[in-house]
């Protein structure tokens, strides 16, 4: 079913507080969880969440978004079961089931109805969309033969994403360069609306070799930068994420140290920053 126009009223709502908003994350992650195990759909705690289960066991104490990933195979699947068998309080969003839905480089996210999450990196909000407290879930996907290919895949499929953001939050005054910068990121926008860039990216998709020893974030998000060993994934392992066991990658220690460090070192506390700007559930009915 596509999620119909939101309308957000503040006076139906209240504060959520930070720990309430990530139990319903918990809560959407559980569901999520069940509906893998089920259909034999393999998904791994990834990025921000994957550090919290391996350093808190559960989120990192002032975080406020959950990611996990998918290979694209598991990733397709889990969509159209998704769709059918999610329960009613979650709403699966993708520029498919809602038609407002406009953060382009995450292509699906689980929202709890009946929540408002704003964040603080967008020059306006979009408020026809459903903006309930969510989970990420990432597509992975397999490299090419050729790392001139990939380079091709990414080139193409980061700048259509980066023409839509920019579009969006666009400065009030421009400069004679940014004049023409601007120009190239509408005729891209023009070009590839929501069902023909979703097109595009399938075709670009194909030339992807499902055999390869390498995957990274699938071509329908920004970050190329990220590539990673398969055999450093699975066979998967559990972790205890907030009391619950949940999969991650086999190798997660060789992944964090890639991606942050010395991630076992808290950052310093002005660093400790969140996303949300604005947390609110529906006020109970009396």
């Amino acid at each position: 079913m596509n999620n119909e126009e939101f309308t957000y009223n503040r006076e139906n709502y209240e504060d959520l507080g930070l720990r309430d908003a990530q139990m319903l994350m918990v809560d959407i992650l559980r569901e999520v969880h069940k509906l893998c195990e089920k259909h034999g759909l393999k998904y791994f705690l990834d990025a921000g969440t994957l550090l919290g289960a391996v350093r808190h066991k559960g989120f990192i104490p002032w975080d406020d978004d959950v990611d996990i990933g998918m290979l694209r195979e598991d990733y397709n699947r889990f969509l159209e079961i998704a769709k059918k068998e999610l329960p009613n309080h979650l709403f699966l969003q993708t520029f498919e089931t809602d038609k407002y839905y406009d953060v382009y480089p995450v292509p699906c996210k689980i929202r709890y109805n009946d929540t408002i999450f704003l964040e603080g990196d967008r020059k306006e909000d979009n408020y026809k969309m459903n903006n309930g407290v969510y989970i990420d879930v990432f597509p992975y996907d397999s490299l090419p033969k050729h790392r001139i290919t990939y380079k091709i895949q990414r080139t193409l499929s980061y700048n259509i994403l980066k023409s839509f953001k920019r579009i969006r939050d666009i400065p009030e005054k421009l400069s004679l360069k940014n004049r023409v910068t601007y120009s190239f990121y509408r005729l891209m926008v023009k070009m590839f609306p929501n069902k023909r860039r979703l097109k595009f990216f399938e075709f670009l998709i194909k030339w992807n070799d499902i055999n390869s020893e390498y995957m990274a974030y699938g071509l329908d998000t920004y970050w190329s930068e990220y590539v990673y060993k398969k055999s450093d994934y699975f066979d998967l392992v559990k972790l205890e994420f907030e009391g619950i066991d949940l999969y991650a990658p086999k190798n997660y220690d060789t992944i964090l140290t890639q991606l942050y460090g010395d991630y076992m070192t808290l950052p310093k506390k002005e660093h400790r920053v969140w996303h949300a700007k604005e947390m609110k559930k529906l006020k109970s009915k009396s």
